[in-house]
């Protein structure tokens, strides 16, 4: 926390207890939405068995021909991407600051352990960081992260190292759409100019329902086999889309907050999934700004790479893997008396794959 920002003297907050935080997101269980495995070893393969091949020909009467059985199936690797979370903080940093009145005294005052920063602002605010960058790696994460400048999607200033730890969802959702292009349902208001008009373009009287209606549509049946298979939607869809039913239809669409971050609502009679999460996402890493013109009248847009998403499938297709026994690894947290430094640690690996290609749908 810099609290070089915050003034120390002439009747300045002298408690850290008076600081208030700004309005913050109570960010959603990654497991809501993803099947979670551990101790998953990296190249380790998942094998299924797809169906076998068609039967019953014409009948030959005596004598038939007999061919051989065909059985298809394929096999997916994990392929796991280490991270790690090295942090050190020095008490000197500290002393001009308002932290200092939070800190221990003498000889003890290098160690920052059991204080006021550490219990109610260090740690509450790293435990949030890290669920953040597991829904990072496990949806955005692209081992071939480039800027929006090199080519890419990503906010131009952001350190690509927060990405390329592994292959997130997206990227494989967008690997399976390439090759299979009925398995997506094409958001045109994406492909507008600016943010305004992405956002104008969603919101057009009949279109965030025809999306969903073609999602549904277009799916493979057997997603809606599985008893906990949903639609997944980005906040901004999700919105457009309870607008839409409202006046097209004159329903209004349910809505019920089933934890922290995640709405739920249902379209159709099956059940969707708002994550808000992912609009914050997309708005912070893959941005891409563009300025024309020069000098006094130069003029600044913005728009965002794909907005407006969804995803019909089932969490029990969506695998997110480490080879730790938990998903989250145990963070170290020490106090080195010689340098008079503190220290936190954490480190491990993260991967992700998709199950079964057939058994996705998705809007981008």
């Amino acid at each position: 926390m810099n609290f070089e920002q915050y003034t120390v003297d002439n009747g300045a907050i002298r408690d850290l207890n008076e600081l208030i935080f700004t309005s913050v997101f109570n960010d959603p269980d990654l497991e809501r939405v993803i099947t979670p495995m551990t101790k998953v070893e990296n190249g380790k393969k998942l094998g299924y068995v797809d169906r076998m091949g068609d039967v019953g020909t014409a009948g030959s009467g005596c004598d038939p021909t007999y061919t051989k059985v065909e059985i298809s199936g394929y096999e997916k690797q994990w392929e796991l991407g280490d991270w790690e979370i090295p942090k050190s903080i020095c008490y000197k940093e500290l002393e001009p600051t308002i932290a200092r009145y939070g800190m221990k005294e003498g000889t003890e005052r290098a160690d920052l352990q059991d204080t006021p920063y550490w219990d109610k602002f260090l740690m509450p605010l790293l435990k949030s960081a890290i669920n953040d960058m597991f829904w990072r790696l496990a949806w955005f994460g692209d081992k071939n992260a480039k800027h929006t400048t090199d080519g890419g999607v990503i906010t131009e200033g952001i350190d690509l190292k927060l990405l390329t730890v592994c292959d997130g969802l997206w990227k494989r959702l967008e690997t399976i759409i390439a090759a299979h292009p009925s398995q997506q349902i094409e958001i045109t208001a994406n492909q507008q100019a600016t943010y305004t008009e992405q956002k104008t373009a969603l919101r057009a009287k009949g279109y965030a329902i025809g999306i969903m209606d073609d999602l549904l549509s277009e799916a493979d049946s057997r997603i809606f086999d599985k008893e906990d298979h949903a639609i997944f939607v980005t906040n901004s869809l999700f919105k457009a889309l309870r607008n839409d039913v409202k006046n097209v239809n004159n329903i209004q669409m349910p809505v019920e907050k089933i934890m922290s971050g995640i709405q739920l609502s249902e379209y159709d009679g099956h059940p969707v999934i708002v994550i808000d999460i992912w609009d914050r996402m997309i708005r912070k890493y893959e941005t891409v700004t563009t300025t024309s013109g020069e000098g006094s009248s130069a003029v600044t847009t913005f728009k965002l790479n794909c907005p407006h998403r969804a995803v019909l499938a089932s969490p029990q297709n969506l695998f997110v893997g480490t080879s730790d026994k938990d998903r989250m690894a145990s963070l170290t947290v020490k106090f080195d008396d010689r340098k008079r430094d503190n220290f936190i640690y954490a480190a491990s690996n993260l991967g992700t794959l998709i199950g079964e290609d057939e058994l996705v749908q998705v809007a981008m």
